[in-house]
């Protein structure tokens, strides 16, 4: 794509960098490939992070991705998109604004054949989430406007779906949606975790991780979908020297923070649960790389980067058997899968690896997580990702050229 007929995106996305959770990395690996294979990208956020409001910059750039960024007006924000000029609006998560007014735009273009842009949705598992989550009444208008108005406007309005796994498009296609509409792009995995971390980090981190001993960890914001509490109750039955580390930052207060501090005062773990806050690159996957195993208790994901990025250095993980994660860890084939509040059975799964680390089972298990987990490069996934919206762009071009011309035949 030469520079002169580069195509334009526009991304809708609540948070972006430098928050750096799963969808946000997502985006920001992504997007900025398709940069570089010749698409002009613009990303629509709001001006807040996960713990506060309003404080990030207007306008930036980063990694060749224009930020635009906006404060938050009832419940949402409005991005300025550049209707004329726009070839793809992807629309990352399903939360109503701005989503709701966007699709309601892009169905009324196309009603009366004035669309010239093809319209992405990708969920992230925010079309079928966990409900538990949400109080009452978030519930009751949620579900209506996702499997009500939702599936209506995705079905006339979208002209195609990413669903990161293959849990998520059956659960889409559960609710109504149209299955030709959906297509499964799995996540990808950073450059770093291709590396040999050891070389690239500093002394400071190998000194850190020498002091920590054994330890199993998590990364993941501190949310309560994450469900922390289920591994810090089954730390209390495991060796004394061994550790958790949480990686991660914390969302929307520190109530659910304080709750698990509370939980590891009540069980004596001070010591022995530490929370690190958000650690990138080459000084994560060194952290990962050196850990017993990867615990992942979270009540609901879609897919999970985290898990993946654990399996990509060869970590035994341990899940909560319930939504994508099963489709990732195969019980007793490359990990073990858990109920996910089952402490007492975590706790066994746990000693249970640290006793036979070095056995030939949990090594084969160790070296086919290791194969699986880098099969599949950020790299490759915008390379999917760019097929899916060329075609999806074309098509739509085709669609409104055909208008234009009948439209011509007619007038004349």
């Amino acid at each position: 794509m030469s520079r002169s007929k580069r195509k334009n995106i526009a991304v809708i996305v609540k948070y972006f960098y430098p928050v750096t959770a799963g969808i946000e990395t997502n985006i920001l690996e992504t997007y900025s490939v398709l940069v570089k294979k010749g698409w002009d990208v613009t990303i629509h956020t709001s001006k807040d992070t996960l713990d506060k409001k309003n404080c990030l910059l207007e306008e930036e750039e980063f990694r060749g991705l224009k930020i635009r960024r906006y404060r938050h007006k009832w419940y949402s924000f409005f991005p300025k998109i550049n209707w004329g000029e726009v070839n793809v609006i992807c629309l990352h998560n399903f939360n109503i604004l701005p989503h709701f007014y966007i699709l309601i735009y892009g169905l009324f273009l196309k009603i009366s054949k004035q669309k010239k842009f093809s319209i992405i949705l990708t969920p992230h598992g925010g079309f079928t989430p966990e409900w538990s989550i949400f109080s009452r009444i978030s519930i009751i208008i949620k579900r209506f406007y996702h499997y009500a108005i939702g599936t209506f406007l995705i079905n006339k309005g979208v002209d195609a779906v990413r669903a990161v796994s293959q849990w998520e498009k059956d659960q889409i296609v559960g609710k109504g949606v149209s299955p030709n509409l959906v297509h499964v792009i799995s996540n990808g995995i950073e450059n770093e975790a291709y590396l040999d971390v050891d070389s690239l980090v500093s002394n400071q981190i190998k000194r850190k991780v020498k002091q920590f001993g054994r330890y199993i960890i998590q990364i993941g914001r501190i949310y309560k979908i994450k469900n922390y509490e289920t591994t810090i109750r089954a730390l209390s039955r495991v060796p004394k020297d061994v550790k958790y580390l949480i990686i991660g930052p914390t969302q929307e207060g520190r109530q659910y923070l304080n709750n698990l501090k509370k939980l590891i005062n009540e069980l004596k773990l001070q010591d022995r649960v530490l929370f690190l806050g958000v650690i990138k690159g080459a000084d994560k996957y060194y952290l990962i790389k050196h850990a017993q195993m990867m615990v992942h208790m979270a009540q609901w994901e879609s897919f999970c980067n985290v898990v993946h990025e654990g399996m990509s250095q060869g970590l035994i993980c341990i899940v909560a058997d319930n939504t994508a994660l099963p489709f990732l860890i195969k019980n007793r084939v490359n990990g073990f899968c858990i109920g996910t509040y089952d402490d007492k059975r975590l706790a066994e799964k746990i000693n249970y690896v640290l006793k036979y680390k070095g056995s030939k089972q949990l090594q084969k298990m160790a070296n086919r997580n290791k194969k699986i987990g880098q099969e599949m490069s950020w790299e490759k996934v915008a390379d999917n990702m760019d097929a899916l919206y060329k075609s999806t762009y074309e098509k739509s071009a085709l669609q409104n050229e055909k208008s234009i011309n009948f439209k011509g035949s007619y007038l004349s």
